[in-house]
């Protein structure tokens, strides 16, 4: 998964860009833009900009405008609200991560420290690893491990990306690490 501009990879080239735009508009509390502040926060061209504002205004993200008008976004509409977690999916995949770290290890991990270029958001591809730095339990039965890297296996997958884990006696929070769980 690309995490440095997900919404861009999910929509490639100048849709991805524009609406990835927008929904940052659209978390700085702005509702109108000019088509040159878009075309600039886009890096797409005005005469681009028209073809992919068609669309959003049919799919009624946007107000009904005439070509070359300003951009309105209609801020109340449901597609703002579930495309700005995308803007930065960490959070969620930290949240995640707890849950599941929680549900499916048993006993759960006392320290849990996830790195990596998806752990900053710098991940462009399936490339980019999330390392888990993980303290085993000390009274952890002998399937613990193999609970684990099931785990790991199967984050991999749902994440598209390279994840790996090193077991540790102390919790890693060296630098760029995220706590997972304390």
């Amino acid at each position: 998964m690309n995490f440095a501009e997900p919404i861009s990879a999910l929509f490639p080239g100048a849709s991805g860009r524009i609406v990835t735009a927008l929904v940052r508009h659209q978390r700085a509390g702005g509702e109108r833009l000019t088509l040159a502040e878009l075309s600039a926060a886009s890096s797409v061209v005005v005469s681009q900009l028209e073809t992919v504002l068609f669309r959003l205004g049919l799919l009624g993200v946007l107000a009904p405008r005439a070509r070359g008008e300003d951009v309105r976004l209609v801020t109340g509409h449901l597609v703002w609200r579930s495309l700005e977690p995308l803007l930065d999916p960490r959070p969620a995949l930290l949240a995640d991560l707890r849950e599941r770290a929680l549900r499916e290890l048993d006993p759960p991990p006392p320290g849990l420290t996830a790195g990596g270029a998806v752990a900053d958001g710098t991940a462009t591809g399936p490339s980019g690893t999330l390392h888990l730095s993980v303290v085993a339990p000390g009274d952890a039965p002998a399937a613990w491990v193999a609970a684990l890297e099931e785990l790991v296996a199967r984050l991999s997958t749902d994440l598209g990306n390279i994840v790996t884990y090193s077991l540790h006696t102390e919790v890693d929070e060296g630098p760029g690490r995220v706590t997972v769980l304390p």
